[in-house]
């Protein structure tokens, strides 16, 4: 076949090729609820494909991979208030080299969930009751807002992956563990807020519990706070299947007081909120004891 002739046939093959339809938001129906957070922070993908074979992008990821997880240690309170850890020593709780732990550390130094001291090494901040008043403020504005964002946005299937991460919940309340109390808690939260998208929120959010987690699991040793805690929630989720956004925006600041109160704070007063956050109405409410409650979701 002459050149010619073998160009003509190469043409008239490639216009009889069909291109690969498009993608459709059907396909991606019937996929895990957890799946897009996954695909995300490139869960799914082989290591081989996350880290680039360029050692910038390398870098890069583990850099952001090694804050992703200092950040959820102070989230979840693996480090306790005061104590001081080495470069070394946070390396090693992360799994990684000391290089990308300073980086995040100066992240985390910038956003005040950790403080750098040239004797010391590193030093979880403690708070105060002022520290703790205020932090209780911004989560009543930040998280508040948040749920109003996302509620009416929950969908059935959305309800009962609530109900599985509140049944773990449950069961965390009644260990003598604080720190996976604390990360039962973190996941219950990030779901019902609608968190596990990107977004300034969710940032903002992010920032108050990596300088209130530690102390929030601290105080969580005191198996009546994380029983109170576990309640709320419960509330949150019941609400949330029966529709009644109004109970389950109340029951998000009755868990806000329960979770950030100081101690020696009276649980019951009626609580302060900013514009467009409901008052808490725990004083006079008669709720459900905790064992049946929970008896009920799980």
């Amino acid at each position: 076949m002459r050149l010619h002739d073998q160009m003509k046939a190469l043409k008239t093959r490639g216009s009889e090729m069909k291109a690969p339809s498009p993608k459709t938001d059907s396909d991606c129906e019937g996929r895990p609820i957890l799946d897009p957070l996954l695909d995300s922070c490139g869960m799914h993908a082989p290591l081989s494909q996350t880290f680039s074979a360029r050692p910038s992008a390398a870098i890069d990821t583990l850099a952001e991979r090694t804050y992703a997880r200092l950040r959820h240690a102070l989230i979840v309170g693996q480090l306790a208030p005061g104590e001081c850890i080495t470069l070394r020593e946070l390396a090693a709780l992360v799994g990684t080299s000391v290089t990308p732990v300073r980086d995040a550390l100066s992240r985390l130094a910038a956003a005040d969930a950790l403080h750098q001291h040239r004797q010391l090494g590193v030093v979880v901040p403690l708070l105060s009751h002022a520290d703790l008043d205020e932090l209780w403020q911004l989560r009543l504005a930040t998280e508040g807002f948040a749920f109003a964002n996302a509620a009416p946005h929950h969908r059935r299937s959305d309800w009962r992956a609530f109900k599985v991460l509140y049944a773990d919940l449950y069961r965390a309340a009644e260990r003598d563990d604080p720190a996976r109390f604390a990360a039962a808690v973190w996941s219950v939260r990030v779901a019902i807020l609608g968190l596990d998208q990107s977004s300034v929120l969710a940032m903002l959010v992010g920032r108050i519990w990596c300088r209130l987690g530690p102390t929030f699991t601290a105080m969580a040793a005191d198996i009546e706070r994380r029983r109170r805690i576990s309640r709320h929630l419960g509330m949150i989720v019941t609400a949330i299947g029966n529709r009644d956004l109004d109970q389950a925006r109340r029951a998000v600041v009755d868990e806000i007081a329960a979770g950030t109160a100081p101690l020696s704070s009276a649980v019951g007063d009626e609580l302060s909120a900013p514009p467009l956050v409901p008052i808490s109405t725990i004083a006079g409410r008669k709720a459900r004891s905790h064992w049946k409650f929970g008896a009920d979701l799980v």
